[in-house]
């Protein structure tokens, strides 16, 4: 009998070599404006990770910290629970910021988010994330929310300028997941409450996660940008991108070369106590490869999201954009500084 053959990891199904970087065009710092690094435990739930505080370890944010230096990143913005940010901090100094998650269930009442929301700003976060994606409208996460609102008010009120918004998923999972539309309603209906927030809030910078959710429409993506000028996309959730971006590379490379000064990497990659080296190391990679590079060929991150169209390969494509070096500039680096000032202030130990 043939012995069974292990079955690839999730992180290389097609045995890429992680250390062939030859194809890396930009040899200057980046900063990672979507992540989530936490002090972790074992039973953390599969969800939001994290909470534990100075009971946790801090031991898988080391690893993912250590490979994200080794490909050049020297500062992190991190959504963890504000009782996490006393001993990151402590560990880690400039080489993070912080991005406050603002969450509550819908049945408590609004006080719990505004006493969040207050944890956050003595701990100093830089961003408030508001996370509003179909799933989480069920529970009455709408991110243009009465309380979400007044969280925008008193934040900007106590210096806070950069407000973050998770607020569409991928079409893939408005085909299966969403079906139901009088249930989940259509993806465009899902940007309502953020042209909302948009309208309401025109002197706050508000990043839209994940290409603002919709990588699968460039010219959705350009309009957004054309008409509100203090919006922003962050290049984050990898598997995602390399996937829709790769397919509508020519249009999302138009979108972010005519504005350059509008988009912020981000990888979006979370702490967890049993994940490996390689783990974190793969999703540098391509999301480094897709940005700056031309390499092409299928990509190495499994991806149970990936339907091949007619004509398309059984594992999707990785085609990488590459951005012009004056973009990648402004996309790894440039742009978050000025939107970030601690960034510029922290002065993280060079590469």
């Amino acid at each position: 009998m043939t012995p069974t053959q292990p079955s690839p990891p999730e992180y290389n199904l097609t045995g890429v070599s992680y250390a062939d970087r030859q194809h890396f065009r930009y040899d200057g710092p980046l900063i990672d404006a979507h992540a989530h690094a936490t002090m972790t435990h074992p039973n953390d739930s599969p969800g939001f990770p994290g909470g534990s505080g100075r009971n946790g370890s801090v031991a898988p944010a080391e690893l993912m910290l250590d490979v994200a230096r080794e490909f050049g990143i020297v500062r992190t913005y991190a959504m963890c629970p504000p009782q996490d940010i006393p001993p990151l901090r402590e560990r880690f100094g400039p080489q993070l910021g912080f991005n406050g998650l603002l969450q509550k269930r819908e049945d408590e009442p609004d006080d719990v988010a505004y006493r969040l929301l207050d944890q956050f700003l003595e701990q100093g976060v830089e961003i408030i994330k508001f996370w509003g994606p179909p799933r989480g409208c069920e529970e009455g996460l709408f991110v243009d929310a009465p309380w979400r609102r007044k969280v925008v008010e008193r934040a900007r009120a106590a210096g806070v300028r950069v407000f973050m918004v998770h607020v569409s998923d991928p079409d893939t999972w408005f085909a299966r997941a969403y079906a139901d539309v009088l249930r989940y309603g259509k993806k465009q209906e899902h940007y309502f409450g953020l042209l909302f927030l948009l309208n309401l809030f025109p002197d706050v910078t508000w990043i839209a996660a994940h290409m603002g959710g919709d990588p699968e429409n460039p010219d959705h993506l350009e309009e957004l940008l054309q008409c509100y000028p203090h919006l922003y996309f962050d290049t984050s959730a990898t598997k995602w991108q390399v996937r829709e971006v790769s397919r509508q590379r020519d249009g999302i490379r138009g979108v972010i070369c005519r504005h350059p000064s509008r988009f912020l990497f981000g990888v979006d990659l979370a702490t967890r106590h049993a994940l490996v080296r390689e783990h974190y190391v793969s999703r540098y990679w391509c999301q480094r490869t897709l940005w700056e590079s031309t390499w092409e060929g299928p990509s190495p991150v499994a991806d149970g999201d990936y339907q091949p169209a007619a004509g398309e390969p059984p594992l999707p494509a990785l085609r990488g954009l590459g951005l012009p070096p004056d973009v990648l500039r402004q996309v790894y680096h440039e742009n978050a500084r000025r939107l970030l000032p601690a960034c510029a202030t922290a002065n993280p130990a060079p590469l």
